[in-house]
């Protein structure tokens, strides 16, 4: 495995991802972390999630807090981050759309290993490549506690490959086929808290276990270029938020900083 990083926005487009260091400051990850203990504690004990390629209802846990950002104004203000989109436009474009986030947290000694997959191939509401996804460190992160790991330049092409079953207790039930060969290729993405990183929605990604002492807390928001990606606003779960720049999709609700934050849906 290797352990050089890229944190050059310049080869994202080869690398398939890039890191960003010390985005957000310390008083902003406390403020996340306030809000991240509040959903904690009001846990339901029973969750629909998405896993094994179905829609199942099992025992809760903090692994599968998705969609937070129409329910609560803190989220949705984070990923209108004026930092944030900077990474993001880096990247992506000036024209930026928000499609969707989630709160992913293990716990000390417990946390689900995440397997090797693709983002996009789950997302079928969403047509074209230029999405990526911004990884943002609530905790301190490290192999230790399960930090993202991503497998550079396997976006080539945009290949969408054939998801098989785990066979084991992990967040997604399913993954894809990797040759030891590519494994051997992964980058462990180790960050300090309010550092971010971004990866192509292609990109072979995931994290192992938590099998440390500490917990390991991550906000996921997903952003695509809204000139080169269109998304069925019928079939998609949650609304579109335009966050930056221009879009031609009259469904998409301004969020442009200066916009008023929409009504949390309940």
């Amino acid at each position: 495995m290797t352990a050089t990083c890229n944190a050059d926005p310049a080869a994202y487009a080869a690398e398939g991802y890039c890191l960003f260091r010390k985005v957000l400051n310390t008083g902003e990850i406390t403020a996340a972390r306030v809000e991240l203990d509040a959903m904690l504690g009001n846990l339901p004990v029973r969750q629909v999630v998405y896993k094994d390629g179905e829609h199942q209802e099992i025992d809760a846990r903090p692994e599968y807090l998705t969609e937070p950002h129409p329910k609560h104004p803190f989220w949705l203000e984070l990923c209108r981050h004026p930092r944030v989109l900077d990474a993001v436009q880096s990247v992506l474009g000036l024209d930026l759309i928000l499609i969707m986030s989630h709160l992913i947290v293990k716990r000390p000694s417990d946390g689900l290993p995440v397997a090797w997959h693709q983002d996009n191939t789950y997302w079928h509401s969403v047509q074209g490549t230029d999405v990526a996804t911004v990884w943002l460190a609530i905790d301190d992160t490290d192999r230790a506690n399960g930090c993202m790991q991503v497998i550079p330049c396997t976006h080539e092409g945009y290949p969408e490959m054939e998801k098989v079953s785990t066979g084991g207790d992990d967040l997604l039930g399913l993954t894809v086929e990797v040759t030891s060969a590519m494994e051997s290729a992964a980058v462990c993405l180790e960050m300090d808290a309010g550092s971010l990183s971004l990866h192509d929605s292609f990109v072979l990604h995931g994290s192992e276990a938590n099998t440390s002492g500490r917990r390991r807390a991550a906000y996921t928001m997903r952003y695509a270029n809204a000139r080169t990606v269109q998304v069925n606003t019928a079939e998609h779960w949650v609304p579109v938020y335009l966050v930056r720049g221009e879009a031609d999709n009259p469904d998409y609700i301004d969020i442009r900083p200066g916009k008023p934050l929409p009504e949390p849906i309940s």
